[in-house]
């Protein structure tokens, strides 16, 4: 027989098994050691890709980069104003003050506000000395002036009056792990005198650890069960279910070792990739051990060398399906998010891993076990399984044009329903809406407005000084921001005009812009005085520069429709109308520019929309290359892609159906199909051109042994990656869920697409026909 390199190097692995196993225990060890220091990263947000305007702003406005995250923390009561509580909320701000990771804060205490001292305006801070109240007297001034400021209203209290709140600024950390433990403290104090919520990034990203290290742990033990459990009943002896174990076990640590030594992290798309290479890995085995078990068994050879000559006949069909696998993920790297194209090379390469041990590990593992007995030899070859099999290849037969019009009408479905597909990009949404850190959010956007913010700054033409000391320039930002606050999504707006008309309030009793450019200029002072305080919020340091030829308005902003964050596209409307507002309110030489975070949303779904077709379209164009150029037919690697396409049909589909959206995670679910769902498709083809060639006067018993011998491992691979995926279910994020979900119906599906649909087009003119190509 002729040798390839592959069935030699096999072979090697055999007489040579001990120092084989030797060196791969070894690099486990070492790839373990690796394994050990992979970092969880929690943040959801970061996996947003960045949009290259949003960038040069942010660094345009922001220079020093130094501007970062946004936190909340709210107290509640039926009367939050007593001495004690109040007095706990003071020194929780005063702790937080002195923590390295807070920028600034807004809180009720010390803000400032103004009042009229005869011909003067007096700053002062809410609560006298800018404490807590000690006395009565003081409590009922603090609670008149946090109640009546216009400013403090849905910022440092309720329009209910029962919350209070502090907003922290924080500074851009890698890590907040220190502050949320400080933080702990800090609520725990405060829950003996109110019940405490609280927001923003890290907060959400302490639970995104939390749920992505219980959700991986939690997912590999039940595919490892689940793993031992059907081979075991697929084949009822041990050897299945361990050797598939050892060859997957040890793939998933090289893969996850490997991740480490690249600086990859776990994140909330990559959390997959571990059950992923455990699940999918598992398939190159069992095609293996299969053929093991309908091989002729030579006791006598030692070293058992029968064991590759055997196992050779399925090298190209492991091959095969390993390469379509890779080459589906390997088109993640055609996306935009930088965490898919990490999660599509980190998979490929466990994959590639699986492969190398299934092709050599296994082999050399099976040398020092016993020969397989006759009985278990029966079971493979015919077994129920197997006769199962061999029934479905004659309703194939009898019923193929009713097959056939079943896949049309799976094609005409998706035609009819492609466009009812949404996109999801709010990641409030990937959370339990249970968990407590979704209730506080959803909370304190109630009470405060939520803590999503970005900015409108306008910029004198030429950079007049003084540009915007100017009456009718001020009554035309004065209409802007009127407008803004009629936006059902913009919760407050805190501006240099809105300061200054309150100032004209206070001191004239008249509302809105000064009537002269010297009352203007008068209470620009006092304004710019704010700003010049120690340690002032970024909020007011923003509104207007020193010289007056650049004001900000703070936008805050709320989906209040869903009561979560603002994104993809309603954020998108609302900047297109912000942007419109201006325009229609402002003198055209007047330069807008909005900014912030939060603006990076505003592309991501045309991002994932656009990353779904193209990963698709590119993953079925090299899949089709592949399996074309192996079978050397241009029509069977057509066939190949048939059952994978019928999988991802239904799903699309049943998503459009039960509303189930393409966000960051789902998006990728058609990449792992077309990688995974046409291995079936080739071990079949592989497996029918050569009963065909034995048979070329025979096609229905051609068939029946195809199905007989390929069909078994296809039932039992496609079983146990099926079980593998729904395991996906007992994760905490909404995507991780669905993504598992649909994977496993689309793998499902087009399974029976192999079994089914395949051989009912094979059958289409092939009876008692030759059409193979050696």
């Amino acid at each position: 027989m002729e040798r390839s390199l592959l069935h030699t190097l096999q072979r090697f692995s055999i007489r040579y098994s001990i120092p084989v196993i030797i060196v791969i225990l070894i690099l486990s060890a070492i790839f373990g050691y690796f394994l050990l220091q992979v970092e969880i990263n929690p943040e959801i947000e970061k996996l947003v890709p960045e949009d290259r305007e949003v960038i040069l702003l942010n660094q345009k406005y922001d220079a020093d980069g130094e501007m970062g995250e946004y936190m909340i923390l709210a107290v509640t009561s039926e009367d939050p104003f007593t001495i004690d509580g109040l007095q706990a909320f003071a020194q929780a701000a005063e702790t937080l003050e002195g923590l390295p990771e807070v920028r600034s804060l807004i809180q009720p205490f010390s803000m400032v506000t103004f009042r009229k001292a005869g011909r003067k305006l007096e700053m002062l801070a809410m609560s006298p000395n800018g404490d807590a109240p000690d006395t009565r007297e003081e409590l009922e001034l603090f609670r008149r002036r946090l109640t009546t400021d216009p400013f403090a209203e849905k910022l440092l209290i309720s329009e209910d009056g029962r919350t209070l709140s502090l907003t922290i600024s924080m500074y851009k950390r890698e890590d907040y792990t220190d502050f949320m433990t400080a933080m702990d403290s800090i609520t725990a104090e405060l829950d003996k005198h109110y019940t405490t919520s609280l927001t923003g990034h890290p907060v959400l990203s302490r639970a995104v650890k939390s749920y992505l290290t219980r959700d991986l742990s939690r997912v590999l033990f039940l595919a490892i069960i689940l793993i031992l459990v059907i081979y075991y009943l697929g084949y009822r002896a041990l050897r299945a279910p361990l050797m598939t174990l050892a060859v997957v076990g040890l793939g998933t640590i090289w893969c996850i070792g490997t991740m480490s030594l690249l600086g990859y992290t776990i994140t909330v798309i990559s959390i997959t990739t571990p059950p992923l290479v455990l699940t999918l890995g598992s398939s190159y085995s069992i095609h293996i051990l299969n053929q093991y078990y309908r091989g002729t068994v030579e006791t006598k050879q030692r070293p058992r060398l029968w064991i590759a000559d055997t196992v050779v006949h399925v090298n190209r069909t492991v091959l095969m399906a390993a390469g379509t696998t890779i080459i589906g993920f390997l088109s993640l790297l055609a996306t935009k998010l930088e965490a898919t194209r990490e999660f599509g090379i980190s998979t490929s390469i466990g994959i590639v891993y699986c492969a190398i041990l299934s092709f050599f590990f296994l082999p050399a593992l099976l040398n020092h076990l016993p020969s397989p007995l006759p009985k278990h030899q029966e079971m493979v070859k015919e077994g129920f399984l197997s006769r199962l099999l061999g029934r479905i290849s004659t309703f194939v037969r009898k019923r193929k044009w009713y097959i056939l019009a079943c896949f049309a009408a799976v094609i005409v479905g998706f035609s009819l329903t492609a466009g009812k597909i949404t996109y999801e990009t709010e990641v409030m949404t990937y959370f339990p809406q249970k968990e407590k850190v979704i209730q506080d959010t959803m909370f304190i956007a109630e009470q405060i407005g939520g803590y999503q913010q970005f900015n409108l700054t306008l910029s004198a033409p030429e950079k007049e000084k003084n540009y915007f000391l100017q009456k009718e320039v001020l009554e035309g930002i004065s209409l802007l921001e009127d407008s803004l606050n009629e936006e059902k999504n913009i919760t407050k707006v805190i501006s240099f005009v809105s300061y200054l008309k309150n100032l004209n309030t206070v001191m004239f009793e008249k509302e809105g812009i000064p009537e002269s450019s010297a009352l203007i200029k008068l209470l620009s002072r006092y304004i710019k005085a704010l700003s010049s305080q120690p340690e002032p919020d970024e909020t007011i340091t923003l509104m207007a520069n020193q010289d007056f030829s650049r004001v900000n308005l703070s936008i805050w902003v709320h989906d209040r429709e869903k009561n979560t964050l603002l994104a993809d596209e309603k954020l998108a409307q609302l900047v297109g109308r912000i942007k419109s507002k201006a325009a229609e309110s402002l003198d055209p030489e007047i330069e807008v520019d909005l900014w912030g975070e939060s603006l990076n949303y505003i592309s991501l779904s045309r991002i994932i929309r656009r990353d779904q077709r193209v990963t698709t379209v590119l993953s079925f164009l090299f899949v089709f290359i592949l399996t074309a150029a192996a079978f050397r037919s241009v029509k069977f690697g057509l066939y190949s892609l048939i059952p994978m396409a019928t999988g991802i049909l239904l799903n699309m589909i049943f998503m459009a159906v039960a509303g189930i959206p393409m966000d960051m995670t789902t998006v990728m679910f058609s990449i792992v199909v077309v990688g995974v769902g046409v291995d079936n498709a080739i071990h079949l083809i592989l497996q029918f051109r050569k009963q065909q060639a034995a048979l070329p006067d025979n096609f229905d018993v051609a068939l029946e042994n195809t199905l007989k011998i390929a069909g078994r491992p296809i039932v039992i691979t496609t079983i146990s990656i099926v079980a593998g995926f729904l395991i996906f279910s007992f994760a905490s994020f909404k995507p991780i869920i669905y993504f598992g979900l649909l994977v496993a119906m689309a793998l499902f599906t087009a399974a029976v697409g192999s079994l089914i649909i395949l051989p009912a087009i094979l059958s289409i003119g092939q009876k008692n026909k030759t059409d193979v190509k050696s």
